[in-house]
């Protein structure tokens, strides 16, 4: 396999204290001109040893990921000591010898992926594999290499689709000459490819896998590609908006079942008690809780051991301070290291400009996402508040944090807002589900009492308002079971509080939005009326990934799936150009003019 087993690699690490004999096999391969796998794959050590190789290669994507998806777009810009290919990127000027440009590190791990992939077939044919370790196996590195193959994509255009193995490395240069696959086509094959694999469960391997334990402090239940959520973001793509919103709801209730009610109840579900925004005085914004160890701030600082963290997090890759790659992100944000980018005016802008629930006139996830530096400087900190230790080019532990419970929550609401089911997709971004669908009575003080059991159950999710309500079948995605009553019924969701709530943000106002007084002497609200365009709704749930996934690498995918999908490349180059302007790059207009031409929204291609 090419390079798989490359001591430096943390992963490959792991799978040394997995079996110290299958390792050193692995590490004693042959030149790099000459692949031989035949040796490597004989026993479920192997296997294991080769799923963490390729992670470890994975890891080395960190840097180049954010790059790609952040800084192409509108929420990251450059510093003044920012490299020429850096700049290169940020201007949509980058040529064929920019390294964050290069395909070649994303077809390695591939080529690694097929290779693994044949091998385990092979395993399992000759008795090595059991079913379930080859479902496992076989399914995790197939949506890994779709997920490869879909970043190409995004950022490369129409590119070479291949699943097969190869004989020497050389032939890796040979790409150029493949023929090539045409973005939407290969929407299309990784989709076939991946939807009917044979183990789809959220988390790649169940506890008591042997690829599931802990080493150095950090557990590797999550540190494999969560399926589901790239299976979502395919059908986003696709435009199958029906089957996105199945596969994110996958993501939603990955813990309906857990016998622990703080996953129950908690584990992707945005409620009230994990990783709130919170004031210690509700109306001043100077008590505002920056913490590392509670609140908003402390889901990126948190160990991946923590349950809390683990209520969020979907994947999320560790890095060690003593092997390679190390965390990259310290050199790029931090001022003990390069510090080459930082956050966009724009951005802090937008955050300023917002007011909370409770008048604080900005949105606090922007000063929990970034902090003024002493020589007065911004500095994004989602990506080195991981890290425990002092930060400097020495200390390179860490963590690239990639998906989570509140992306899942906007790509769903995406979905389902683009499915005809609005009023879902707004609760989810809002305030939670029993603000949007209660019917019933409240209290004086404007508290949820209902009254019947026909007003407890208005709190699963329906269509339809007041006494014509349909609930939803529970097979269906848009099914959420939020009643709230600890003596006769308690849904899984009955702690929704919606990704705006957590962040003590006010709910979105529309026209077409009625409310009307509860059925009990006026007191309280229920929502009696949605009639909201889908664009609209829309607009603000893209607005919404801005201020609550700033910089985690959602940006890029998020501008140009809207722009393609609305056929207007102006939704992503005016947005671009905003970026430029409020930096005072006197090329702004100039780009805006080249992103205009969706030709131009791809990097070009060229294996080195």
């Amino acid at each position: 396999m090419l390079k798989v087993y490359k001591k430096q690699l943390i992963w490959a690490t792991m799978a040394c204290m997995i079996t110290i004999s299958s390792c050193k096999k692995a590490l004693d391969f042959l030149p790099e001109d000459k692949l031989d796998s035949s040796k490597t794959f004989n026993t479920l050590a192997d296997a294991d040893a080769a799923v963490l190789g390729i992670y470890g290669q994975v890891a080395t994507l960190g840097d180049r990921y954010v790059v790609l998806n952040e800084l192409r777009a509108d929420l990251i810009d450059v510093t003044t000591n920012a490299n020429p290919y850096l700049q290169q990127i940020s201007n949509h000027e980058a040529g064929i010898d920019n390294p964050y440009a290069d395909p070649t590190a994303f077809y390695q791990i591939i080529f690694n992926c097929n290779d693994a992939l044949k091998n385990f077939k092979i395993m399992a044919s000759s008795g090595k594999l059991s079913n379930a370790d080859f479902n496992q196996r076989y399914s995790d590195i197939a949506v890994l290499r779709a997920w490869l193959y879909l970043q190409l994509g995004m950022h490369f255009g129409d590119v070479p689709y291949v699943k097969t193995t190869i004989d020497n490395v050389t032939q890796i240069k040979e790409l150029e000459h493949y023929p090539k696959t045409n973005f939407n086509n290969l929407i299309d094959s990784l989709i076939q490819d991946t939807k009917d694999l044979p183990y789809m469960e959220p988390y790649a391997y169940p506890t008591g896998s042997s690829l599931v334990f802990t080493t150095d402090g950090a557990n590797t239940q999550r540190i494999f590609v969560n399926k589901p959520h790239v299976l979502g973001e395919l059908y986003l793509w696709k435009g199958d908006y029906y089957q996105a919103a199945y596969w994110y709801k996958k993501i939603l209730s990955a813990e309906d079942n857990n016998t622990d009610i703080e996953y129950l109840y908690n584990g992707n579900r945005i409620g009230p008690y994990n990783f709130t925004v919170n004031f210690a005085r509700a109306q001043e914004g100077s008590s505002l809780v920056n913490s590392v160890t509670e609140g908003w701030r402390s889901m990126f600082a948190l160990p991946n051991t923590n349950k809390v963290w683990n209520s969020e997090w979907n994947w999320s890759i560790p890095y060690s301070n003593s092997f390679a790659p190390g965390n990259p992100f310290i050199e790029l944000f931090s001022k003990a290291g390069k510090y080459e980018l930082r956050p966009s005016k724009k951005i802090m802008d937008e955050w300023n400009s917002q007011t909370n629930a409770n008048g604080i006139p900005w949105d606090p996830r922007g000063k929990l996402s970034y902090e003024i530096a002493a020589d007065g400087e911004p500095v994004i900190t989602k990506f080195t508040d991981n890290s425990t230790d002092v930060l400097n080019l020495l200390n390179r532990g860490g963590r690239w944090n990639i998906n989570r419970a509140a992306g899942a929550h906007l790509r769903f609401a995406e979905a389902a807002n683009q499915d005809g089911q609005g009023r879902l997709a707004y609760a989810l971004a809002n305030r939670g589900l029993i603000r949007t669908f209660y019917y019933g009575a409240f209290t004086s003080a404007g508290t949820v009492a209902a009254g019947s059991f026909f007003e407890l159950e208005s709190q699963i999710t329906h269509q339809g308002f007041g006494l014509d309500r349909q609930t939803y079948p529970k097979s269906s995605p848009y099914y959420f079971d939020a009643r709230d009553n600890a003596s006769l019924a308690r849904g899984v969701w009955y702690r929704s509080i919606g990704v705006r709530g957590r962040a003590t943000m006010p709910e979105w106002t529309f026209p077409g939005i009625v409310y009307t007084p509860g059925t009990v002497n006026g007191y309280g609200q229920m929502m009696m009326g949605f009639d909201v365009p889908k664009q609209d709704l829309e607009d603000k749930l893209i607005e919404e990934s801005s201020y609550e996934l700033a910089f985690e690498g959602e940006r890029w995918s998020d501008l140009t799936r809207i722009a393609r999908r609305r056929n207007d490349p102006a939704f992503l180059a005016d947005k671009v150009y905003e970026k430029l302007l409020k930096a005072n790059n006197p090329k702004a207009g100039a780009v805006r003019s080249k992103l205009m031409d969706p030709k131009n929204w791809y990097l070009p291609f060229k294996i080195n």
